[in-house]
């Protein structure tokens, strides 16, 4: 699903799009969660992984934005929480490096090739998912 046709949902189109955004991230997580535990991790697998369960995050995230508008008294709808995006990616950067740091066996010294891959994987998806919502 892209951005636009979570934009253009109706009520209940939008809670059966939140049923199957939040079904999908779930299964990817599952993936990525059963790549990791592998004794002998593949660092590509996991990197392509990462980068599915971000891409499902961002639609989850849509999906359950416009689901909450839907639900929500238009009276209340400028109340809802923002969270500045930067501090938002760069926490997600920071989770994405530290499992790939974790799957790599905890080297010394790779915190920066980490950080760098984990800003590509953050990127990528963001890109991905853009490009969807542009294709619609």
């Amino acid at each position: 699903m892209s951005r636009a046709q979570v934009e253009t949902l109706t009520k209940l189109e939008a809670w059966r799009a939140y049923q199957r955004a939040f079904h999908d991230f779930s299964e990817r997580v599952r993936s990525l969660q059963a790549l990791t535990t592998d004794p002998h991790p593949n660092r590509a697998a996991i990197e392509s992984a990462l980068v599915e369960v971000e891409k499902s995050r961002l639609i989850y995230d849509l999906c359950r934005d416009r689901m909450a508008r839907h639900f929500m008294p238009s009276s209340r709808r400028s109340f809802m929480p923002s969270r500045d995006a930067r501090d938002a990616t760069r926490e997600r950067v920071r989770n994405i490096a530290e499992l790939l740091w974790e799957s790599a066996g905890r080297p010394e010294g790779t915190a920066n090739e980490d950080w760098l891959r984990a800003e590509e994987i953050v990127r990528q998806a963001g890109e991905t998912a853009h490009g969807a919502a542009t294709a619609a």
